[in-house]
């Protein structure tokens, strides 16, 4: 019998560490599964519990998985996992120890190089403590960030706004990834691209960014699940209200849900009201899984 991820861990694993049971991880792994890893090295930005590097060595028969966290515990977790669970597949995988940021570090870089496959799963939501975006919210929905209690899943569900403020497409909340893909032309211009994506910006604008990158793209998977109560997406109807009169309204539709079959659309402000209403309110949104294949060279995102 296989042991739960987490079970005995000498390590302490977060409670957002890629759950298997998380509907996040469940959509990941179907596009894993989906992405023809078998026999190719692999790169995961953000390895969580290692949940995906045992899902990709195990079940995808990825040749090597390296990875990297934020958070400099988890590598560390992530081997643990694969030497009791798996101990014949812990050779290979490479964990990248530290805090690591995307790809800031001298072996993250070398590991990524590497890579026939770079697979990520980044936050699209500002920091409701980031300045920028606080007087952006201000401006534009009158009233100020709800930012509660910043608990250990903080990181999960949140990206710094104002220090990616420089990638084009931060204004639509993916400034974490544009800045991965950015770093990827660099160091691993060959290598395909495996991002778990939550479409509440619009799943056609999460095509446009990889494409502007050089990327053909292909979904892999998706699913419509109920939206986090851990997230403000107050950022969304901000944005909705910052689109109005500009001319760019129908170029960036943001998609949520009253149900979840999806046949009821809700405007970002829509989705937002219902929850500040009542937080348990249903509000659904799609998650996508894009494969990016890698064309001609592309130096940045053209828009």
């Amino acid at each position: 019998m296989r042991a739960p991820l987490g079970a005995d861990s000498p390590e302490p694993v977060p409670s957002y560490a890629f759950d298997p049971a998380d509907p996040w991880t469940q959509v990941f792994q179907a596009g894993l599964r989906r992405a023809g890893l078998r026999g190719r090295r692999v790169y995961e930005v953000g390895v969580g519990s290692g949940a995906n590097v045992l899902f990709m060595l195990r079940e995808c028969d990825a040749s090597r998985v390296a990875g990297s966290d934020l958070d400099r515990r988890l590598p560390e977790v992530a081997h643990s996992l694969l030497a009791r669970t798996a101990p014949e597949l812990a050779d290979r995988f490479r964990p990248v120890h530290g805090p690591v940021n995307l790809l800031d570090v001298h072996e993250a870089v070398t590991e990524a190089a590497a890579a026939d496959v770079v697979v990520a799963c980044l936050p699209q939501v500002p920091d409701p403590y980031d300045p920028l975006y606080d007087r952006f919210r201000t401006a534009q929905l009158r009233t100020a960030a709800h930012r509660g209690d910043p608990g250990e899943d903080h990181v999960a569900h949140y990206y710094p706004w104002t220090a990616f403020n420089d990638q084009p497409f931060n204004s639509v909340g993916m400034g974490l990834i544009e800045a991965l893909l950015t770093r990827l032309k660099t160091v691993a211009p060959q290598a395909e691209v495996v991002l778990n994506l939550g479409c509440r910006i619009g799943k056609a604008t999460l095509v446009q960014v990889l494409r502007s990158y050089g990327y053909r793209t292909e979904e892999l998977a998706s699913r419509i699940v109920r939206q986090h109560a851990g997230t403000d997406i107050s950022f969304f109807a901000a944005l909705e209200n910052a689109m109005r009169g500009t001319g760019y309204e129908h170029d960036v539709r943001c998609e949520f849900y009253a149900d979840p079959q999806g046949r009821t659309r809700l405007s970002a402000r829509e989705a937002t009201s219902l929850l500040d209403a009542d937080p348990s309110a249903p509000v659904y949104h799609e998650i996508c899984v894009l494969r990016g294949h890698p064309q001609a060279a592309a130096t940045g995102a053209t828009r």
